[in-house]
């Protein structure tokens, strides 16, 4: 069965053009406007628009989040001398294994599938590094590159390229893929637009990042029913995604299935100090028993609850199964 790669061959300005092993600027990787159909769609209307882009590399197995920006100012009445209108993937630590990985003319390998976690279906991004410059792959890929119609250094081959299909069912064969998320991607959208926030986020970026804040564990149970690629924890909106809630990581919460019901139905809520709250009609004795205890606080603020999400539950979700528990 064939399949379809984009090739890329790093630039040394894109890795930040290093000096004496350390870079000079921001480390990234240019994508070609002709191989645009492999990556999210980002808008030429919104000024720098963004994706996040969930990638596996296939030499650490981690799942990781990558920044993905269309810089567009010269669409946008950009005073510059040289406007932008590209596309940057932005590298990290995590896709670098915590070192400055990737070097000039390394060769970048990305196909996209469809995986499913816990039911639900995500496009990622598997990608490998292909740095042996000697090595029969690397002049294949190379020459592949060079001859390429796209110009630069892309191409797109279809086909099956045997050592990444290799790599890539050895990963499956794991019971579940580790999700790492960089402090930069948070930096980085912490200084982002509200309104372009909610855009980043769908439910399985949502449920990915919820699940790292609360270290895979219940927020209110501090336990987890987990098996291979299965768990019972679910990512729980606070402001409920039927009421305008949005899948921004302090709108979520780690709970186990059981407390996502109780919590959507209104039996519980939070209060200000990240207490649990039981209504007084509840009745059920393992419910009470959670009364006024403290929910597990994620470490890093980026991932804590905002208030005005505990509050809007507060008032419009609690006590909703009293009349039809319906939200």
């Amino acid at each position: 069965m064939k399949m379809k790669y984009y090739l890329k061959r790093c630039g040394n300005q894109e890795l930040g053009s290093m000096r004496n092993g350390v870079p000079q600027r921001g480390r990234y990787l240019l994508t070609s406007m002709k191989t645009l159909d492999f990556f999210p769609p980002l808008s030429k209307s919104q000024l720098n628009d963004s994706a996040l882009l969930p990638i596996i590399p296939l030499y650490s197995g981690n799942k990781v989040y990558c920044s993905y920006v269309y810089y567009n100012d010269k669409f946008h009445g950009s005073t510059a001398t040289h406007p932008r209108n590209e596309y940057r993937i932005y590298l990290n630590k995590q896709i670098e294994n915590n070192r400055y990985l990737f070097e000039t003319d390394d060769i970048v390998i990305i196909r996209t599938e469809i995986i499913t976690h816990n039911d639900e279906k995500q496009t990622v991004f598997f990608l490998d590094l292909v740095q042996d410059k000697q090595s029969a792959l690397y002049r294949e890929l190379n020459a592949m590159i060079n001859s390429s119609s796209i110009g630069g250094a892309y191409a797109v081959y279809e086909g099956v390229i045997s050592e990444f299909e290799q790599k890539v069912n050895t990963l499956k064969t794991k019971p579940e893929v580790p999700v790492v998320i960089d402090h930069t991607i948070m930096e980085r959208i912490e200084k982002t637009d509200e309104n372009a926030i909610a855009g980043l986020f769908n439910s399985a970026s949502f449920r990915d990042f919820v699940m790292v804040g609360y270290e895979g564990l219940c927020a209110i149970t501090g336990t987890v029913i987990r098996y291979e690629n299965y768990s019972n924890l679910e990512a729980a909106h606070i402001k409920p995604k039927s009421h305008g809630g949005l899948f921004l990581p302090n709108n979520g919460m780690a709970l186990s299935r059981d407390m996502h019901w109780a919590f959507d139905k209104g039996f519980i809520t939070l209060n200000a100090h990240y207490n649990v709250v039981v209504h007084p009609k509840t009745t059920s004795e393992w419910l009470l028993s959670f009364d006024k205890k403290p929910i597990a606080i994620p470490k890093d603020p980026f991932f804590r609850p905002a208030f005005e999400n505990i509050e809007y539950h507060s008032k419009n979700v609690y006590g909703l199964f009293l009349t039809s528990g319906r939200l």
